[in-house]
């Protein structure tokens, strides 16, 4: 193997690893989801307490959107109370995810410790990272099939 087949390979080894880092996160994401919809058990939870993620926000390539770090609890069909925390993104247009909002979660009704909250936002980020993801290791097949057809061209 020469050596620019080499640099070839190993951009294209790049590429596709740097590719894989969004469509796993994305992909967790949307497992995530299925993986409660299905054996989850839905109910209202009250918000505790929330935090803004201020810095989180700036590195997101969702404008106008907040992201919080929300505690709230919920009751189980069982009648227990469970407290937990979780991220919460949704629209800045609406108004802080303050302390007594009413929000959805889904939980494990064996082990409701482990628990998922929705919003509007978590399966639109998901997809859009898993498209990124798509989207680099297209670009990394563009790159070797763009190489390997200028190495076949008679010089």
């Amino acid at each position: 193997m020469n050596t620019d087949a080499r640099a070839v390979a190993v951009v294209a080894a790049v590429v596709i690893a740097i590719g894989a880092v969004p469509m796993y996160a994305g992909g967790s994401r949307i497992y995530e989801h299925i993986a409660y919809a299905g054996a989850g058990s839905a109910a209202s939870a009250d918000v505790v307490a929330a935090e803004r993620l201020w810095l989180r926000e700036l590195a997101s390539p969702f404008p106008k959107r907040s992201i919080w770090e929300l505690t709230y609890e919920f009751k189980t069909a069982q009648g227990a109370v469970v407290r937990s925390s979780g991220i919460y993104t949704q629209s800045t247009a609406i108004t802080a995810p303050e302390p007594g909002r009413k929000l959805r979660v889904l939980y494990l009704p064996d082990d409701p410790g482990t628990n998922y909250l929705e919003d509007d936002y978590k399966l639109l980020h998901a997809a859009w990272y898993v498209g990124l993801g798509l989207f680099l290791w297209l670009v990394a097949g563009a790159f070797v099939w763009w190489e390997i057809r200028q190495a076949r061209r008679p010089a």
